[in-house]
């Protein structure tokens, strides 16, 4: 697990202190990647789509690091293409007809089930590319189509109003991540590094952290219990 992320430093990070795969240089100027560029996401996100996905993957090196790990590179290649489907499915976000912006000329935008999308993005990739670099084109796939799991579930928890039904909505967050085949471990720390990668404007990380913590505890009541009292407190009255 993530150690001493808790006040992540955004200058700290710099990718030339962090492993570098050969596949990197070619993958970040992909197409369906650099589509992300000046496409604006919501007061949550610092940065655009593409800087985003440059910030996940630092983050996730961060992670290895930190925890003295050998770096999976297909968790790498997944953090650079995990939003490759926003650019396709972005529309404006409009409030009480009021069109949402960064700033003037900068439109927010929403992206419904963005990860679907890139998942059959991924899979639809030329092979040839994954074959020279030895990546898993389907584990990719899998991470890209996997790493907003925990996002959909936490909304669910959130909205809980007592404590069975929010341990039966964990619950059914631990039952998605093992649907997935991939490791529970693997999809919640591309999940937090995608949190992580949002920058400043990511208002949630102790919720995001609890339940990371939480799931990769195996669910121990204590660790359920704390991410409750941390709902509690942000979403409102519950018993």
């Amino acid at each position: 697990m993530p150690k001493n992320l808790e006040n992540p430093d955004f200058e700290e990070i710099k990718s030339n202190s962090y492993e570098k795969f050969q596949f990197e240089e070619e993958i970040k100027n992909f197409p369906e990647l650099t589509k992300g560029k000046d496409l604006w996401q919501n007061k949550f996100h610092e940065f655009d789509v593409y800087e985003h996905s440059l910030k996940f993957v630092e983050f996730i090196k961060k992670f290895a690091q930190q925890n003295n790990k050998s770096l999976d590179p297909n968790i790498v290649a997944a953090a650079y293409l995990h939003d490759i489907g926003k650019p396709v499915i972005a529309k404006e976000k409009i409030k009480d007809g009021i069109l949402l912006e960064k700033e003037p000329g900068k439109p927010y935008h929403e992206f419904d089930d963005h990860e679907i999308l890139g998942e059959q993005m991924v899979r639809k990739m030329p092979n040839n590319f994954f074959d020279s670099y030895s990546l898993d084109q389907e584990k990719v796939a899998k991470l890209v189509g996997a790493h907003f799991i925990p996002m959909k579930s936490i909304k669910q928890m959130r909205k809980t109003t007592n404590f069975l039904d929010f341990v039966s909505s964990y619950h059914e967050l631990e039952k998605r991540l093992d649907e997935t085949g991939l490791t529970r471990e693997e999809v919640m720390e591309l999940f937090v590094a995608d949190s992580y990668a949002k920058g400043t404007g990511c208002t949630d990380l102790d919720e995001l952290i609890k339940t990371m913590e939480a799931v990769l505890s195996g669910g121990q009541e204590e660790k359920i219990k704390e991410l409750y009292k941390i709902e509690k407190s942000m979403y409102g009255n519950k018993e």
